[in-house]
């Protein structure tokens, strides 16, 4: 017990030391991370394998990749030519993403090979915008983790999978339609409280969302200097030059790579990105500099520690305490919230499903009353909304992009990285709600 709360108080310690002393929460993790490991008896080869290898990749190409257009100007063309599709109604421009996102996702590749794609497409469109990167990023997260629910998707696929080995059929459906209904419930509420109604066009002068002001001052220094860029790569006011010509072909390979046929987005990336170096579409080493190794440094640091404190038990200890007040009314709920919770620390479909799930009839069982279809699109639901979370793929998207697109400093990362979390708790808390007041109530 004392392991595994020295482990847990390690790990919310590393997160509020890099906040209150401003320095990168990452450094912070892996300096404590040999400490905590000796302390728990986890051998530096133990430790080493907490680094997030597969996220790191595809931080690293999505961002090698998207630097290089955004360098050559073809980001920005095809940003605006977007918006000025929507004309004045820009309010639009977040329901589209979600709804693009959904549609995409729920028709098989699922979450991560969409989100991968959007976010990203999400993001430069609020920076063009001069809008909240949290609100149009977080609305294509929701899009894509709402749509993974359905029974041909990867996230559905897994659950029904699951159930079936406990000999419970027949639930695909039910949960997807819950899963849908709680996300674009979670969905609309993100888009009221970050004023996405607000939205006007960038030319009227008018920003929108959490620090507007400061991410719109961010947005036009880098934007400037991406113009400039842009410039000397030989961009044109007209339509696209032959260098974002190719750059945009190489765009929509990979998403036809990605979404069509699930290849690694990571390594996509980098191999589109070679090509582009090779044709010498744009500047190698302006690009490269581009590309946030901070954040990269942030995200990767805090899973390794991460990792420690889930080996020494901390995670657990958390979901104990909260299985600790479950009855009848609560155990979906509490069912939900552990779900999110080990959703902030590890894989929904490689842990959070395969460890929760197949404890529900039990649950069920020994608490009478507990509705098992309630709790498991409580854990669905509540495990892919949270992955709005920095230290998730999609959220760490969305800082990486952002930063990239911006080149705003490290107190700019440091509070996105505070409001991404705070978004991805206040997600997982409308899924408790929801849950609690019987909003769900009529799948039985």
């Amino acid at each position: 017990m004392a392991l595994q709360v020295l482990a847990l108080a390690c790990l919310v310690g590393a997160i509020v030391l890099g906040f209150v002393k401003k320095m990168n929460v990452g450094v912070v993790c892996l300096g404590l991370a040999l400490v905590l490991g000796t302390i728990g008896g986890i051998s530096s080869g133990d430790i080493y394998k907490g680094f997030p290898y597969k996220l790191f990749a595809t931080l690293l190409g999505t961002m090698l990749f998207f630097s290089l257009l955004q360098q050559n100007g073809t980001l920005e063309k095809v940003s605006q030519k977007l918006i000025s599709l929507c004309g004045k109604n820009t309010f639009l421009v977040p329901i589209i993403v979600y709804l693009v996102s959904f549609g995409l996702s729920a028709a098989g590749p699922g979450a991560i090979s969409v989100q991968s794609v959007t976010v990203l497409f999400a993001v430069s469109l609020a920076v063009q915008m001069e809008v909240s990167p949290v609100l149009m990023g977080s609305m294509a997260i929701l899009g894509a983790v709402g749509g993974t629910a359905s029974p041909i998707a990867l996230t559905g696929i897994i659950v029904e999978d699951l159930l079936a080995e406990m000999e419970i059929g027949g639930m695909g459906m039910k949960v997807f339609l819950g899963v849908s209904i709680a996300n674009f419930i979670c969905a609309a509420a993100t888009y009221v409280a970050l004023g996405g109604y607000k939205i006007r066009r960038a030319a009227a002068g008018e920003n929108s969302g959490i620090d507007s002001a400061a991410e719109a001052s961010g947005a036009a220094g880098k934007r400037g200097k991406a113009s400039a860029g842009a410039s000397a790569a030989g961009k044109s006011s007209g339509g696209l030059n032959r260098h974002q010509s190719v750059s945009l072909a190489a765009l929509l390979v990979m998403v036809v790579l990605v979404v069509g046929f699930s290849y690694d987005v990571g390594l996509v990336c980098l191999t589109l990105s070679l090509i582009l170096m090779l044709l010498g579409a744009a500047d190698e080493k302006k690009a490269i500099k581009m590309i946030p190794w901070n954040v990269l440094i942030l995200i990767s640091g805090v899973n390794v520690l991460m990792n420690i404190t889930q080996k020494m038990g901390g995670i657990d200890l958390l979901s104990d305490i909260l299985a600790s007040f479950m009855s009848a009314r609560t155990a979906a709920p509490l069912m939900g919230v552990t779900g999110g919770i080990m959703s902030w620390f590890s894989s929904a479909n490689g842990v959070v499903f395969p460890t929760l799930i197949p404890a529900v009839p039990d649950i069920a069982g020994q608490v009478g009353g507990a509705s098992v279809l309630q709790m498991v699109v409580a854990i669905v639901c509540s495990a892919t909304v949270a992955g709005i979370s920095p230290l998730s793929t999609g959220g760490s998207l969305i800082m990486a992009s952002y930063t990239q697109e911006t080149g705003c400093d490290d107190k700019t990362q440091q509070k996105l990285f505070g409001q991404l979390f705070g978004l991805s708790a206040a997600v997982v808390c409308i899924v408790f709600v929801l849950t609690l007041v019987g909003v769900l109530g009529f799948l039985g």
